[in-house]
């Protein structure tokens, strides 16, 4: 990647806009005139912020006279909020964040390094091959550390499958084969794509695609590479789906609303987490019993696209205080069963936690095939817009929905693809040139 400019001032403005096993030692507390915390999660779900309160409560009782105080942070909001409380010198001295939106932060001098912590818990060793590396490195620095990690996989109806009499996917043909063989409308459909322009399923979708067909929205250097062959391959496979499996509603449909396609039977394949499956045991079980998981269908290899949830440090009052809780949030008696509270959800990042402990949950071992087909495809997955490294174009480029207007485009207007393709690319190219100019500016 190609070397940049960068101040502070210009990365607040770009993420402004675009939308008990050890612990470092215990008498830091002693040594800082500041012995609160603050510490921001996005886990909105009820089972995960009382787990993260309870192991605040943990850690202030292992640490007397320290107060950890929290703030929930959703996701979609972070990008807002944090340069708010830079400029405010009001920033968390620990914060859980999608791992890309570390990056703006750190170029942004927002955030504090994580190689000590990376240090307590064993160093890059610890983490799976690759992960830290993948989630956490950028400009040569660790600046996050993942917390979790899941991977895209193709969920599909086993008894849907059965009956139309076609195999499970491995690729695009087959899942073609497959999703309009299982397309009794207006009952059911065979794969309903997730396109609304208020949400990053189609992008998230056709960088899986696109990887699968040997392309990548970006070159190592930086340079969009979206107006090409590999593209416009995954364009034309997932308008067929649209226009011949999916139904009405496609362009409205949002991520969010995989789970309720899913567990009331609509759709017979989709992508997702293996979320979906522990979802639908509890919410739907008649479904479930019915679901099972294989990779993303590929052309010339499998498009596997890492979901990543980091921990990170950002530049608080309290630093030392920040960097031991978040290495007690990553010890034993904290990671795996933080990981339990939504089984299938969340995949351990380190190695020593993927292993008997682990694998006992009950919704795990039900539904076993569904976590193992996830494990083997993290071997090989990155960030979407992310293969080459971290950077700082991806994010802004997804988050502002141009390859789902492309889509809207596309089915709506009938525009036809290669002109829709072209179009999206030179938008690509604007969003980033802003970016590099925000970068630059002092």
């Amino acid at each position: 990647m190609s070397k940049i400019n960068i101040t502070r001032r210009g990365l607040i403005g770009i993420a402004a806009t675009a939308s008990a096993a050890s612990l470092l030692p215990a008498p830091y507390v002693r040594a800082q005139s500041q012995r609160k915390i603050v510490f921001w999660h996005g886990y909105t779900q009820k089972v995960r912020s009382d787990f993260m309160r309870a192991a605040a409560d943990r850690f202030e009782a292992a640490n007397p006279g320290t107060k950890v105080e929290i703030e929930i942070v959703p996701w979609a909001a972070l990008a807002q909020k944090w340069p708010a409380a830079a400029s405010a010198g009001t920033l968390p001295d620990v914060a859980i964040l999608l791992s890309e939106n570390a990056v703006p932060m750190a170029l942004a001098g927002a955030l504090n390094p994580a190689d000590d912590v990376v240090k307590e818990i064993g160093g890059p060793e610890a983490f799976k091959p690759g992960l830290l590396d993948a989630t956490g490195k950028f400009q040569g620095k660790y600046i996050s550390l993942p917390h979790y990690v899941h991977n895209r996989i193709l969920v599909y109806r086993k008894d849907r499958l059965a009956e139309a009499g076609v195999k499970v996917p491995e690729t695009w043909e087959d899942a073609m084969k497959a999703a309009v063989a299982t397309t009794k409308a207006p009952d059911h459909y065979g794969w309903i794509l997730k396109l609304s322009k208020a949400d990053t399923g189609g992008g998230y979708l056709l960088w899986i695609l696109t990887r699968s067909a040997g392309g990548s929205f970006y070159d190592p250097e930086g340079k969009v590479t979206f107006n090409s062959a590999p593209v416009k391959d995954a364009v034309e496979f997932m308008t067929e789906l649209a226009r011949k499996t999916s139904g009405p509603g496609v362009t409205d449909y949002k991520i969010s609303d995989n789970f309720s396609l899913t567990n009331s039977g609509k759709t017979s394949l989709t992508e997702d987490s293996a979320a979906i499956v522990a979802a639908a045991a509890t919410e739907a079980p008649q479904v479930a019993e019915q679901l099972d998981a294989t990779f993303m269908p590929k052309k010339t290899q499998v498009g596997n696209m890492l979901g990543g949830i980091s921990i990170a440090l950002p530049k608080g009052q309290n630093s030392e205080g920040g960097k031991a809780f978040a290495a007690f949030l990553m010890n034993e008696q904290n990671y795996i069963p933080f990981l339990h509270t939504i089984p299938l959800f969340m995949f351990p990042s380190l190695k020593r936690a993927e292993g008997p402990e682990f694998f006992a949950n009950p919704t795990i071992q039900r539904f076993r095939h569904v976590a193992d087909v996830t494990l083997k495809g993290l071997e090989t997955a990155s960030l979407p817009g992310m293969e080459h490294g971290l950077n700082a174009f991806a994010a802004p480029v997804l988050n502002a929905h141009v390859v789902e207007d492309m889509f809207q485009r596309i089915l709506i207007d009938k525009q036809p693809v290669p002109d829709a393709v072209a179009s999206t690319a030179r938008a690509m190219e604007d969003i980033t040139r802003d970016v590099n100019r925000r970068l630059r500016r002092g």
